[in-house]
Protein backbone atom coordinates (compact mmCIF):
# COMPACT_ATOMS: atom_id res chain seq x y z
CA UNK A 1 0.00 0.00 0.00
CA UNK A 2 1.42 3.38 -1.01
CA UNK A 3 2.05 5.80 1.83
CA UNK A 4 2.21 8.93 -0.31
CA UNK A 5 -0.04 11.58 1.20
CA UNK A 6 -0.90 9.35 4.17
CA UNK A 7 -0.91 10.90 7.63
CA UNK A 8 1.33 9.59 10.40
CA UNK A 9 -1.73 8.26 12.21
CA UNK A 10 -2.85 6.27 9.19
CA UNK A 11 0.70 4.99 8.65
CA UNK A 12 0.61 3.72 12.22
CA UNK A 13 -2.80 2.13 11.72
CA UNK A 14 -1.54 0.39 8.57
CA UNK A 15 1.55 -0.87 10.40
CA UNK A 16 -0.37 -2.23 13.40
CA UNK A 17 -2.86 -3.92 11.08
CA UNK A 18 -0.02 -5.47 9.06
CA UNK A 19 1.60 -6.83 12.23
CA UNK A 20 -1.71 -8.38 13.27
CA UNK A 21 -2.27 -9.91 9.84
CA UNK A 22 1.24 -11.40 10.05
CA UNK A 23 0.20 -13.26 13.19
CA UNK A 24 0.67 -10.94 16.16
CA UNK A 25 -2.17 -11.04 18.70
CA UNK A 26 -3.72 -7.62 19.37
CA UNK A 27 -2.66 -7.79 23.01
CA UNK A 28 0.95 -8.78 22.26
CA UNK A 29 1.96 -6.19 19.67
CA UNK A 30 4.97 -4.28 21.02
CA UNK A 31 5.46 -0.55 20.57
CA UNK A 32 8.99 -1.22 19.34
CA UNK A 33 7.63 -3.49 16.59
CA UNK A 34 5.15 -0.77 15.60
CA UNK A 35 7.95 1.80 15.44
CA UNK A 36 10.07 -0.54 13.30
CA UNK A 37 7.20 -1.41 10.96
CA UNK A 38 6.09 2.20 10.48
CA UNK A 39 9.49 3.88 10.51
CA UNK A 40 8.11 6.32 13.09
CA UNK A 41 10.12 6.67 16.35
CA UNK A 42 8.38 5.66 19.58
CA UNK A 43 8.65 9.21 20.91
CA UNK A 44 6.77 10.53 17.90
CA UNK A 45 4.10 7.82 18.25
CA UNK A 46 3.41 9.05 21.79
CA UNK A 47 2.80 12.53 20.38
CA UNK A 48 -0.28 11.08 18.65
CA UNK A 49 -1.41 8.40 21.14
CA UNK A 50 -1.18 8.41 24.92
CA UNK A 51 -0.68 4.63 25.06
CA UNK A 52 -0.17 1.51 22.97
CA UNK A 53 -3.67 0.38 23.91
CA UNK A 54 -5.17 3.56 22.48
CA UNK A 55 -3.23 3.10 19.23
CA UNK A 56 -4.31 -0.53 18.85
CA UNK A 57 -7.93 0.24 19.76
CA UNK A 58 -8.08 3.05 17.19
CA UNK A 59 -6.45 0.74 14.65
CA UNK A 60 -9.21 -1.83 15.20
CA UNK A 61 -11.90 0.87 14.83
CA UNK A 62 -10.15 2.22 11.71
CA UNK A 63 -9.93 -1.29 10.23
CA UNK A 64 -13.60 -1.97 10.88
CA UNK A 65 -14.61 1.29 9.23
CA UNK A 66 -12.43 0.65 6.16
CA UNK A 67 -13.76 -2.89 5.79
CA UNK A 68 -17.36 -1.71 6.21
CA UNK A 69 -16.88 0.89 3.47
CA UNK A 70 -15.47 -1.83 1.19
CA UNK A 71 -18.37 -4.20 1.96
CA UNK A 72 -20.95 -1.51 1.14
CA UNK A 73 -19.11 -0.62 -2.08
CA UNK A 74 -19.09 -4.25 -3.21
CA UNK A 75 -22.72 -4.73 -2.19
CA UNK A 76 -23.72 -1.78 -4.38
CA UNK A 77 -21.97 -3.45 -7.32
CA UNK A 78 -23.47 -6.89 -6.62
CA UNK A 79 -26.23 -8.42 -8.70
CA UNK A 80 -29.37 -8.73 -6.59
CA UNK A 81 -29.87 -9.79 -2.99
CA UNK A 82 -28.11 -13.16 -3.37
CA UNK A 83 -25.10 -11.35 -4.81
CA UNK A 84 -25.02 -9.07 -1.75
CA UNK A 85 -25.08 -12.07 0.58
CA UNK A 86 -22.25 -13.58 -1.43
CA UNK A 87 -20.19 -10.41 -0.91
CA UNK A 88 -20.53 -10.83 2.86
CA UNK A 89 -19.68 -14.54 2.78
CA UNK A 90 -16.60 -13.90 0.62
CA UNK A 91 -15.46 -11.10 2.96
CA UNK A 92 -15.84 -13.21 6.10
CA UNK A 93 -13.85 -16.01 4.45
CA UNK A 94 -10.99 -13.62 3.62
CA UNK A 95 -8.04 -13.19 6.02
CA UNK A 96 -9.09 -9.57 6.73
CA UNK A 97 -12.68 -10.50 7.42
CA UNK A 98 -11.80 -13.42 9.68
CA UNK A 99 -9.33 -11.28 11.64
CA UNK A 100 -12.04 -8.74 12.49
CA UNK A 101 -15.06 -11.02 12.70
CA UNK A 102 -13.42 -13.61 14.95
CA UNK A 103 -11.97 -10.97 17.26
CA UNK A 104 -15.41 -10.56 18.78
CA UNK A 105 -15.78 -14.26 19.55
CA UNK A 106 -12.25 -15.62 20.07
CA UNK A 107 -9.73 -12.85 20.71
CA UNK A 108 -12.19 -10.73 22.69
CA UNK A 109 -11.73 -12.80 25.82
CA UNK A 110 -7.96 -12.60 25.55
CA UNK A 111 -7.68 -8.85 25.08
CA UNK A 112 -6.01 -7.00 27.97
CA UNK A 113 -8.48 -5.02 30.07
CA UNK A 114 -6.83 -1.72 29.15
CA UNK A 115 -7.27 -2.46 25.45
CA UNK A 116 -10.91 -3.50 25.93
CA UNK A 117 -11.59 -0.22 27.73
CA UNK A 118 -9.89 1.80 24.99
CA UNK A 119 -11.79 -0.09 22.29
CA UNK A 120 -15.12 0.66 23.94
CA UNK A 121 -14.10 4.28 24.34
CA UNK A 122 -13.21 4.86 20.70
CA UNK A 123 -15.94 2.67 19.22
CA UNK A 124 -18.97 2.88 21.50
CA UNK A 125 -21.18 1.13 18.95
CA UNK A 126 -19.32 -2.14 19.57
CA UNK A 127 -20.03 -1.91 23.29
CA UNK A 128 -23.73 -1.40 22.58
CA UNK A 129 -23.86 -4.41 20.29
CA UNK A 130 -24.15 -2.34 17.11
CA UNK A 131 -21.01 -3.74 15.53
CA UNK A 132 -20.08 -3.78 11.85
CA UNK A 133 -21.78 -7.11 11.15
CA UNK A 134 -25.04 -5.94 12.68
CA UNK A 135 -24.96 -2.63 10.79
CA UNK A 136 -24.43 -4.53 7.52
CA UNK A 137 -27.19 -6.98 8.47
CA UNK A 138 -29.70 -4.17 9.03
CA UNK A 139 -28.93 -2.69 5.61
CA UNK A 140 -29.20 -6.13 4.01
CA UNK A 141 -32.54 -6.88 5.70
CA UNK A 142 -34.02 -3.59 4.47
CA UNK A 143 -32.88 -4.30 0.92
CA UNK A 144 -34.06 -7.92 1.04
CA UNK A 145 -37.52 -6.96 2.30
CA UNK A 146 -37.86 -4.11 -0.20
CA UNK A 147 -36.92 -6.41 -3.12
CA UNK A 148 -39.08 -9.27 -1.71
CA UNK A 149 -36.08 -11.57 -1.35
CA UNK A 150 -37.12 -11.75 2.33
CA UNK A 151 -40.71 -12.34 3.39
CA UNK A 152 -40.48 -10.20 6.52
CA UNK A 153 -38.03 -7.83 8.17
CA UNK A 154 -38.13 -10.10 11.20
CA UNK A 155 -37.94 -9.17 14.84
CA UNK A 156 -35.06 -8.03 16.99
CA UNK A 157 -33.91 -11.59 17.67
CA UNK A 158 -33.71 -12.46 13.97
CA UNK A 159 -31.90 -9.21 13.26
CA UNK A 160 -29.28 -9.83 15.95
CA UNK A 161 -28.65 -13.52 15.26
CA UNK A 162 -29.44 -14.33 11.61
CA UNK A 163 -26.14 -13.23 10.11
CA UNK A 164 -24.01 -14.85 12.82
CA UNK A 165 -25.93 -18.12 12.40
CA UNK A 166 -25.45 -18.00 8.64
CA UNK A 167 -21.78 -17.17 8.94
CA UNK A 168 -20.95 -20.10 11.23
CA UNK A 169 -20.57 -22.65 8.37
CA UNK A 170 -18.75 -20.05 6.24
CA UNK A 171 -16.16 -19.41 8.96
CA UNK A 172 -15.76 -23.10 9.77
CA UNK A 173 -15.23 -24.03 6.11
CA UNK A 174 -12.82 -21.17 5.41
CA UNK A 175 -10.68 -21.96 8.47
CA UNK A 176 -10.58 -25.76 8.15
CA UNK A 177 -11.49 -26.74 4.56
CA UNK A 178 -9.72 -30.10 4.97
CA UNK A 179 -12.56 -31.19 7.29
CA UNK A 180 -15.11 -30.64 4.54
CA UNK A 181 -13.88 -33.06 1.88
CA UNK A 182 -16.43 -33.45 -0.88
CA UNK A 183 -18.24 -30.21 0.01
CA UNK A 184 -17.73 -27.25 -2.34
CA UNK A 185 -17.45 -23.59 -1.39
CA UNK A 186 -20.63 -22.93 -3.40
CA UNK A 187 -22.52 -25.54 -1.39
CA UNK A 188 -21.40 -23.89 1.84
CA UNK A 189 -22.52 -20.45 0.66
CA UNK A 190 -25.86 -21.80 -0.61
CA UNK A 191 -26.44 -23.48 2.77
CA UNK A 192 -25.52 -20.29 4.64
CA UNK A 193 -27.81 -18.26 2.41
CA UNK A 194 -30.66 -20.64 3.21
CA UNK A 195 -30.09 -20.13 6.94
CA UNK A 196 -30.19 -16.35 6.55
CA UNK A 197 -33.26 -16.21 4.31
CA UNK A 198 -35.04 -18.79 6.49
CA UNK A 199 -34.74 -16.50 9.50
CA UNK A 200 -37.02 -13.98 7.74
CA UNK A 201 -39.87 -16.24 6.65
CA UNK A 202 -43.37 -15.41 7.82
CA UNK A 203 -44.56 -17.57 10.70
Amino acid sequence: MSREGVSKKEMLFQSVWKLHMEGADWGNIRMGAIADASGIPKGTIYEHFRSKDQLIAETIAWSLEKEKEEIYRRMEEASGFSGMLDVIFEWVASPQGRALFLMRFMDGGKLPEGLKKELCGCKEADCEGLDTAEQVTRALIRIGFRTRALETEGGRLAEKTALYSALAPVVAYSMLPERYVGITWKEVKDYASGIFVGAFRKA
